[in-house]
C-alpha cells in the first residue's frame, strides 16, 4: 500500500521533527547553546553502553545543524569520527513512519538495529518500539517501509 504526503503532511513532519527532536534553527547553526538534538541524550551512549543516557553542554558537538550533547569527551572524540554513525536514521517515529504516520520520538524509547539508531515513539497510547517488536511485518520490511516515506518526506 503505498501512501501518498500531501504538503500539509510534509510540513507537519518538518515542524514535528525540529520540535521533537531539538534541531537546531538555521539561523542559530554554529552556537554550541542551542537545544540539543534527541533532548539531550548522547548518540554514542546508545551504542557504547546500550542506554539512553543524557549527555552535557560541556560536551556538546555540532553536525549537520544540530547539536549533540555527549557524555564526555571519549564520545566527542568517537562522534567526530564517524558522526553519521551515531544520529538516529530518522526524525519521527519509525514504526509509525512505516506505516506512514508520523509520531514524535522518546529519546529513552530506542533500538540498535544493525548500525542503525532507531528511537521510538512512547506515549500513554502507543509504544512504538513494543509495537515494532511485535508485528508480523519482518524488520527488513518495516524498514524497507519507513525508508520508502523518509525518502518521501525530504525535500
Amino acid at each position: 500500500m503505498l501512501v501518498k504526503f500531501d504538503q500539509f503532511t510534509v510540513l507537519s513532519a518538518v515542524l514535528l521533527g525540529a520540535l521533537f527532536s531539538g534541531s537546531v534553527p538555521a539561523q542559530n547553526a554554529g552556537t554550541l547553546d542551542a537545544t540539543p538534538a534527541i533532548g539531550g541524550y548522547s548518540p554514542v551512549s546508545y551504542f557504547t553502553k546500550n542506554k539512553a543516557e543524557l549527555g552535557s553542554p560541556a560536551f556538546a558537538v555540532e553536525h549537520d545543524g544540530k547539536v549533540y550533547y555527549l557524555a564526555s569527551r571519549e564520545q566527542v572524540e568517537i562522534f567526530e569520527k564517524n558522526p553519521n554513525k551515531y544520529r538516529p536514521k530518522y526524525w519521527t517515529c519509525p514504526y509509525s513512519l512505516a506505516l506512514g504516520k508520523i509520531l514524535p520520538l522518546d529519546p529513552t524509547n530506542f533500538k540498535i538495529l544493525g548500525e542503525n539508531l532507531l528511537l521510538f515513539h512512547l506515549s500513554d497510547d502507543e509504544n512504538g518500539l513494543r509495537l515494532w517488536n511485535d508485528s508480523k511485518i519482518s524488520e527488513d520490511e518495516l524498514m524497507r517501509r519507513a525508508e520508502g516515506h523518509w525518502i518521501r518526506l525530504r525535500f
